[in-house]
């Protein structure tokens, strides 16, 4: 278990790429994902499936499509944890563990045993429904919207000057690992299609997404979206690769 002097030290670079699941990531080439490798890298949600790059931390909160129902749950989460297991990507991640009474699937892990043997963990909280940036892990990170929330608190926490979100599409339910034409069951089980827009798009997370970008630059934080085509483009900059020097 890590303490958040010990998480913060751990710290590579001043960037951060933090990944999404959207189909966009596809796209990428070799030279973007060695651009990205240059900094840290966090992922959460689904982007364990992914076979590019060295994952430097993960958030662990979504894992099962229904948390009480153990024939959908226990397979669901075996399959989640045993990939993090298998992949060489994560040989080296810090997990960073959703904590707390109603953490079902932080707890799953950890109560368990499910993550790779001898990693490196740091617990954090969730306070849902706030909409103003946490501002300590004691305070407990931000759950307004989506965790993606929680993934950009955690970043402005954990020291990142310049905070790149990638595979943050929202104006569709692709996935990366699916096919095109493909429909995420959990999707289908709501009634969705992969064509339909995230199902966080039309919630207010974008708009808040823009307040929180507008108030990290009046602190010295950059916060960009990586996909010009993103729904968070029309609130956040966009981040040109040629500006990775300028970080560290």
């Amino acid at each position: 278990m890590l303490g958040e002097d010990e998480l913060r030290a751990s710290r590579r670079s001043d960037t951060v790429f933090v990944f999404g699941s959207g189909s966009s990531l596809n796209a990428l080439d070799d030279a973007e994902w060695t651009a990205f490798a240059e900094h840290d890298t966090l992922g959460f949600n689904w982007f364990l499936h992914q076979d590019w790059v060295r994952v430097d931390y993960h958030i662990v909160r979504e894992v099962a499509e229904n948390d009480r129902d153990p024939a959908v749950w226990k397979p669901q989460v075996a399959s989640y944890f045993g990939r993090i297991r298998e992949s060489p990507h994560y040989r080296d991640t810090i997990f960073l563990v959703h904590s707390g009474l109603h953490s079902i699937n932080g707890n799953r892990a950890l109560g368990l045993r499910l993550l790779p043997d001898g990693s490196r963990v740091f617990l954090w909280r969730s306070v849902r429904g706030r909409e103003r940036l946490g501002t300590s892990f004691a305070d407990g990170l931000s759950h307004p919207y989506a965790t993606l929330d929680e993934c950009v608190n955690a970043a402005v926490l954990m020291g990142w000057r310049t905070i790149v979100l990638v595979g943050v599409d929202l104006y569709d339910r692709r996935y990366f690992w699916l096919g095109p034409e493909e429909t995420r069951p959990e999707d289908t089980h709501r009634g969705a299609s992969h064509t339909d827009r995230h199902s966080r798009a039309a919630t207010g997370m974008i708009e808040n997404m823009g307040r929180w970008g507008e108030e990290l630059r009046g602190r010295g934080i950059d916060l960009f979206v990586y996909n010009p085509r993103s729904l968070l483009a029309g609130v956040l900059p966009v981040y040109e690769l040629a500006r990775r020097g300028d970080a560290g």
